[in-house]
């Protein structure tokens, strides 16, 4: 099987596109899967954080947000 020059220079063209085309799909199977685990990230610190029910619960954190400026404010 001869192939000529000219289908020679097609063939290594070809193989050339191909591998840039398989580099930037990688790339950005790379950012596509960092993306899904900062989601991921994300979205359980969203699950972890408590929110406050009861009106006892509130004063109680009102209290300590006003013991904290107080103590910033002390501080000064």
């Amino acid at each position: 099987m001869v192939h000529d020059r000219k289908d020679i220079e097609q063939i290594k063209n070809s193989i050339k596109k191909f591998n840039e085309y398989s580099l930037k799909e990688k790339n950005s199977l790379s950012e596509s899967i960092e993306m899904f685990w900062l989601n991921a990230g994300i979205q359980k610190k969203k699950e972890d954080v408590k929110t406050i029910n009861g009106k006892s619960e509130q004063i109680a954190r009102i209290r300590q947000l006003l013991a904290a400026a107080w103590s910033e404010d002390l501080k000064d």
